[in-house]
């Protein structure tokens, strides 16, 4: 694990009180298993977790101290609905408010203070481990064996490879887990949407490019700034009505794998809806102007239409 000892974990929060350290270090792997190995996989986390005490890889230790602060928070976050229960032979007990005849050993929390609790864990653990994956983005180049996967290899030659790029065009304030969570529908309507915009031929031109890593030539510049706010605002209209955001002022926020906490704090489904039909209405400004300068470029093609969004199947409508 990230964190072997209690010690270990009180540096990176510190009100974890001693009496209960070591029952939050119990959830350490869990929080490790649920928000740690979808966006890094699991074979690097376990890397990270068997780093030996001493002369073990800088780059590794230096990955794991920016990881820590994020891992305390998602400890704490999965442990708190089971901290003030015990299980023993006379099954589930809660801990109770002494009188004058007996005596407790602590108060239960109330309950707004609970709430607001793993409402902040939550949003400081997001926030966090957004910002040790940005870290992760731009030190890429010092964990090649480490992010050498399959997987990864393949997001280079996209359209929209990362989370930066996707926040240029849509107010995520650059969250590699929002990106993630959005890729497959990135994927999907680069394949379908795109490609029937621009043809085969020229998509894999791009493609090529980008895995290449060449500096793309002013040309391919333009067509990608045209292209690209299409592909992000397609993708969110379609992605954000499967997904679990909050609205943070001008942003929006992923939430947390904790069903209370998205009960409380998730966008209501209008606003989804309303977001859906914002996102596709910008697309669709977009791909005229794509459409436009792609008919500049091929004069003696048969020209590229804007074409309306095709609402069917789709859970929301669109005009």
């Amino acid at each position: 694990m990230l964190f072997n000892t209690v010690e270990e974990l009180k540096e990176k929060l510190s009100t974890v009180h001693k009496s209960r350290g070591s029952s939050v270090l119990s959830f350490v792997q869990l929080a490790e298993s649920l928000h740690l190995v979808p966006v890094l996989g699991e074979g690097l986390v376990e890397q990270l977790g068997s780093l030996p005490a001493t002369e073990a890889p800088a780059h590794l230790v230096a990955l794991r101290e920016r990881l820590r602060p994020a891992l305390a928070y998602y400890a704490v976050l999965e442990a708190a609905p089971f901290l003030p229960l015990s299980l023993s032979d006379v099954g589930m007990t809660e801990q109770t408010v002494g009188d004058e005849n007996s005596r407790s050993s602590a108060t239960p929390a109330r309950q707004w203070v609970y709430n607001n609790f793993v409402e902040a864990a939550a949003a400081s653990a997001d926030k966090l481990l957004d910002l040790a994956l940005a870290w992760l983005d731009d030190h890429a180049a010092e964990y090649a064996d480490e992010l050498d996967s399959p997987e990864y290899r393949s997001r280079k030659s996209l359209l929209i490879a990362n989370a930066a790029q996707l926040g240029t065009y849509i107010a995520t304030a650059g969250s590699r887990r929002f990106f993630l969570a959005l890729l497959p529908t990135l994927r999907q309507v680069e394949e379908f949407d795109i490609s029937e915009l621009l043809g085969e031929e020229l998509l894999e031109q791009l493609r090529e490019g980008l895995a290449s890593g060449e500096t793309p030539s002013a040309e391919t510049k333009k067509l990608l700034g045209l292209v690209r706010p299409v592909l992000a605002h397609r993708a969110l209209a379609q992605g954000i009505l499967s997904m679990n955001v909050a609205l943070t002022g001008t942003t929006l926020r992923l939430l947390s794998d904790n069903e209370a906490v998205r009960q409380r704090q998730a966008a209501s489904p209008e606003a989804i809806s309303a977001l859906s039909q914002q996102a596709t209405a910008a697309a669709d400004k977009w791909q005229a102007k794509l459409a436009a300068y792609l008919d500049q470029q091929r004069p003696t093609a048969p020209p590229v239409s804007a074409e309306l969004y095709d609402n069917r199947g789709k859970p929301s409508f669109c005009v």
